[in-house]
C-alpha cells in the first residue's frame, strides 16, 4: 500500500490483496466548516484536512503512522465486499 502524498508514492506488496492508496492531505475549506473528512474510492483512501485545522508538524506525523500502518498491513478495505487487507 502506497503513501500517497507530494514527497512519498509507490505501490503496494505484491503479497497483498488489491492495490490501494492511502494519503493525507491539505484542503483550503470542507463542508460544515468541518476540520477532517475522509475520502474514498475504490483504490484510495484519503484523509482530507482543512488549511489551518492542523498544524505541519502534526500533519507531518500523521503522514508518518499512516505510512506506518499501510506497511504493517494494518490498514483494511472492503471495495469489492470481500474484506481486502492491503
Amino acid at each position: 500500500m502506497a503513501l500517497d502524498n507530494s514527497e512519498e508514492s509507490g505501490k503496494e506488496n505484491s503479497d497483498h490483496q488489491g492495490e490501494a492508496e492511502l494519503g493525507i492531505e491539505f484542503v483550503p475549506s470542507l463542508p460544515g466548516g468541518r476540520a477532517v473528512v475522509p475520502a474514498e474510492r475504490e483504490g484510495k483512501f484519503v484523509w482530507l484536512v482543512a488549511e489551518g485545522a492542523m498544524t505541519e508538524q502534526c500533519f507531518r506525523e500523521m503522514r508518518s503512522y499512516l505510512a506506518h500502518i499501510a506497511s504493517a498491513g494494518m490498514w483494511v478495505q472492503n471495495w469489492e465486499g470481500d474484506r481486502q487487507y492491503v
